[in-house]
């Protein structure tokens, strides 16, 4: 059990990291759920390990270079990151063991269902046969061995973030253990998927993992070598994430952040994830190779690794296995048929994804690229589908005379490669394409219509991507109100020229002005509470862990003032801590659905302030990306934020907290006889009878 450090400031705060970790852990919670569909449990695994190679990739690597003094870092900074690595490996060597665990019992309420994983010794004679099929069609030519000892393997070149099977090899069967080499063999998981269905035997399925495929097939692969006997061993290396712009005036950004994309490839392993049956001269080969030093994270584990492909995992057509269908809400054919522009221009609209459908948004932007009406399209793009209907909606406009600019973040972690491909696609069809500044990443989420009757504004917590619209909660507010539409045409001014100073009247931006004037919103609350009034402060958000501001929320806290937070993600305060946040409510919710809408509640003595947009409270939203944040003026919206958050609050199904280093979920709490609330239910519910009423 850890409690919560006091920092300098002496309050109670979670490291952020430490914090991450606890919201990993709630996911694995999900996972070992009885009372969800089975699948889905799987499907919580996948996301779990995956949400952890990134994790590892980016905050353990950083937190690495800085006690390794690659980074600028006071010796406080290196202290306390030294600290963070030691909670951390501990936690993640506590919930492997769990993770193992759950995996097992998963498997085994799997068979229970009458579908079964087989390895390469359960073979039956005919499923030997399709397996050796499948390699003949499929698998063969797709990878081959590469031996270590060979004088020109070098493990930078030809090691990629990928899984692999350490293939120990021996020439006679009888051989000496000491005498084998090595081979590497990497699992094609990216050309052929991580698991081979095989047939079905009367009402029983059969499934390999990929792994276990090759296992068996290892005599056919190595055909030609002598080699007798054969052991095979999973391993992934993950590496850093992070690579830096070179700081060359005669490169542009593109050339930078495509050279980066590529060092990053070559990036230092910062772990190594195996079988934990692998020979112990093996691990340290494979050790050796990726210089890994005592601060590496070694975890050993159960045969398969890289467990992020659970989220691919089949079906079989058992429907029951998973979520009942929840599709997204379409508007009514006579919305189709109306112009959304003219409705928009008359009155604020919300949208709140992925109950209601992406379509609005993509409705907006066909009928702006068509509707002579319309004169120019500014847009921020920060993540895009692959396939993206916004960027062909955007090149149709631009081809039909509309003043078209995009706002593309090169930096978007993971998508860097995507976005430099996109905006090449649409420079060349006549869009103006701006970059932001390399120190200032641009998150904001924006769309900015001019129309000769009037402008539109389009403010949002996530991005405009298709994909993502079918499985993250997000707010989009789409308004005419002629404050909120000037000042978002200066964000896009002030983006494309970062260092002029620029004010905004209605909206909370980020560099410029937006801490401190959540600092005067919270302020206000601070002194109702203090004169004897009501103070009032809800937040729906990922993550709060910026300290200026936990410190702010205790003081509130203190001064009487109601704090109710709806998080997803880390969370640095610690609730009912006596003399600092007695009365603070946090309920984190984890679902079907990832929460990620930006809701932000100030009771301001009656005559509540609200608002909506792209930022977390955390020292790079704050201080170093662009964000925003819009006043909700429509009294009807406003009434829908408030059940939103309402609904978040209450959550009993899906919420956890977090006290003394414990995650707890809040359903294993509740009376005997209790219906658990679930609030994505409950809202999915709200969103279809509204519609229904709106379809009479």
């Amino acid at each position: 059990m850890t409690h919560p450090r006091r920092r300098g400031q002496h309050f109670p705060y979670i490291e952020r990291d430490t914090s991450w970790m606890y919201f990993n852990r709630r996911i694995l919670m999900e996972a070992m759920r009885e009372d969800l569909p089975l699948l889905e449990c799987f499907n919580y695994l996948g996301i779990y390990s995956n949400n952890l190679d990134e994790f590892f990739r980016v905050r353990v690597a950083s937190l690495r270079r800085m006690v390794d003094a690659t980074t600028e870092a006071t010796e406080p900074e290196r202290r306390k990151a030294r600290e963070t690595l030691r909670s951390i490996l501990r936690l993640n060597q506590e919930y492997s063991e769990i993770f193992e665990e759950t995996l097992e019992a998963l498997m085994r309420r799997l068979a229970q269902e009458h579908i079964h994983f087989v390895n390469e010794q359960e073979l039956s004679p005919a499923q030997a046969e399709e397996v050796l099929d499948f390699f003949i069609r499929k698998i063969n030519g797709t990878t081959s061995p590469i031996f270590i000892n060979s004088p020109t393997f070098s493990p930078e070149r030809h090691l990629r973030e990928t899984l692999y099977l350490a293939v120990v090899l021996w020439h006679e069967a009888t051989e000496p253990e000491e005498k084998h080499e090595i081979a590497l063999l990497e699992v094609p998981t990216k050309a052929l998927g991580r698991f081979f269905r095989l047939k079905d035997q009367g009402d029983e399925s059969y499934l390999m993992f990929l792994d276990d495929v090759l296992r068996y097939c290892l005599p056919y692969i190595f055909v030609g070598t002598n080699y007798a006997r054969y052991e095979a061993y999973a391993f992934k290396f993950t590496k850093d994430a992070e690579f830096e712009i070179e700081q060359d005036l005669r490169t542009s950004v593109i050339e930078k952040v495509s050279r980066g994309v590529k060092r990053r490839k070559r990036g230092e392993t910062v772990r190594v994830v195996f079988d934990a049956a692998m020979p112990p001269d093996v691990l340290k080969r494979l050790s050796d190779m990726a210089e890994l030093n005592f601060r590496d994270t070694r975890v050993g584990g159960g045969r398969y690794h890289n467990m992020r492909d659970l989220m691919t995992l089949p079906d079989f057509g058992r429907r029951e296995l998973r979520f009942a269908p929840q599709p997204p809400l379409r508007p009514s054919a006579r919305c189709y048929r109306e112009s959304l522009i003219k409705r928009i221009l008359q009155r604020d609209l919300c949208i709140h994804l992925p109950y209601q459908s992406f379509d609005y948004i993509l409705r907006l932007l066909q009928e702006a690229a068509i509707n002579p009406l319309v004169t120019e399209i500014r847009i921020s793009l920060y993540r895009v589908a692959h396939n993206s209907k916004v960027i062909r909606a955007l090149t149709a406009a631009a081809l039909n005379g509309k003043r078209v600019t995009a706002v593309i973040e090169l930096l978007a972690r993971f998508d860097e490669e995507s976005n430099i491909g996109w905006s090449k696609k649409m420079q060349d069809s006549g869009i103006n394409v701006v970059f932001g500044h390399e120190k200032l990443k641009i998150h904001s989420k924006l769309i900015y219509i001019a129309t000769k009757q009037g402008n539109i504004s389009c403010i949002a917590s996530g991005n405009l991507h298709e994909g993502t619209a079918e499985l993250y909660t997000d707010l989009m507010l789409m308004t005419a109100h002629e404050g909120i539409c000037a000042d978002v045409v200066r964000v896009f001014d002030f983006i494309e020229r970062p260092f002029l100073t620029t004010k905004f009247k209605e909206l909370l931006v980020a560099p410029n002005e937006l801490r401190g004037k959540l600092y005067q919103l919270i302020n206000r609350e601070i002194r109702l509470a203090r004169s004897g009034r009501k103070g009032l402060i809800r937040l729906k958000l990922n993550h709060i862990v910026d300290e200026r501001m936990v410190q702010k929320l205790y003081e509130a806290c203190q001064a009487g003032v109601q704090v109710e937070l709806c998080l997803r993600g880390n969370c640095s305060l610690v609730p009912e801590v006596p003399g600092y946040s007695e009365g603070l409510y946090i309920n984190a919710i984890i679902s079907r659905y990832l929460e990620h809408t930006r809701i932000y509640i100030f009771g301001n003595d009656g005559a509540p302030r609200y608002f909506v947009g792209s930022t977390d409270w955390m020292p790079r939203n704050l201080d170093k990306r662009v964000e925003v944040m819009t006043p909700v003026y429509d009294p009807d919206i406003q009434r829908e934020l408030d059940l939103i958050v309402e609904a978040g609050l209450a959550d009993t199904s899906q919420g956890y907290y977090t006290r003394e280093g414990v995650v707890h979920a809040r359903r294993e709490e509740l009376p005997p006889g209790t219906e658990p609330y679930n609030s994505q239910q409950v809202l999915y519910q709200y969103y279809s009878d509204r519609q229904a009423k709106e379809h009479e």
